[in-house]
């Protein structure tokens, strides 16, 4: 029994001078491939955001330990009214609507996954499973936001949302004014040139039909002329 434990004992001093000189690499455990790209495939449903619906001045003062917010207003700070005065990681600005948001998600490993924007309501917390941030202060007009994965900032993709307040028909492109460039923008989009979201696609549907077309495109220029 002796010269078999000296035996094992021997094998093992063997096995660990190989390893201590790299003859036998050390076998790691497998780590959890990470979040290298985010990529938007379907836009959320909103992009367009009114003052008095969907945001005000203003902000929400959480009280100590959580919980629902007062609104307080104060010119200039844009403040979102979905899950307005929640706590969550965003709670004295609200949340944005992001429903109908869909991204993919790519692995080190190089695999991939589609995830759908799913927010869970408990109380007074809201959590998400896709985040968003403004890449600058959030101001009148059009403003970028930067959307990630969970708590991954740095792989992300973008969007552009437009707050305005009040929609102005004919307004295409956000410009707060109406002129062949928005006519021109319908005219590209009924022939498959591009895209309108959804919001841009009601201020150039001019007859509210659910439909943009040429007559549409007329509409705008009658409008830009003053006719």
């Amino acid at each position: 029994m002796k010269k078999l434990y000296r035996l094992f004992a021997c094998i093992m001093a063997i096995i660990v001078a190989l390893t201590c000189t790299g003859l036998i690499p050390i076998v790691s455990a497998a780590t959890s491939p990470k979040i290298t790209a985010v990529k938007i495939l379907t836009y959320p449903n909103k992009t367009e955001f009114v003052q008095g619906t969907d945001w005000d001045y203003g902000y929400y003062d959480m009280p100590e330990g959580g919980g629902l917010g007062t609104f307080v207003p104060l010119e200039g700070l844009i403040t979102f009214k979905y899950h307005g005065g929640y706590y969550t990681r965003y709670a004295d600005r609200g949340m944005i609507d992001m429903r109908g948001l869909v991204v993919k998600v790519t692995y080190s490993d190089g695999s991939t996954r589609t995830e759908a924007f799913k927010e869970t309501v408990s109380g007074v917390q809201v959590t998400q499973n896709i985040y968003a941030s403004p890449k600058k202060e959030y101001a009148l007009g059009s403003n970028v936001i930067e959307v990630y994965f969970k708590s991954n900032m740095k792989a992300r993709d973008t969007y552009t949302i437009n707050i305005v307040t009040k929609p102005i028909k004919g307004d295409v492109n956000y410009d707060e004014k109406i002129n062949s460039a928005d006519a021109l923008l319908v005219l590209q989009h009924v022939v498959g040139i591009t895209t309108l979201s959804k919001d841009a696609f009601n201020r150039g549907d001019m007859d509210s039909n659910g439909k943009v077309n040429s007559y549409d495109a007329l509409q705008i220029l009658y409008k830009a002329v003053g006719a």
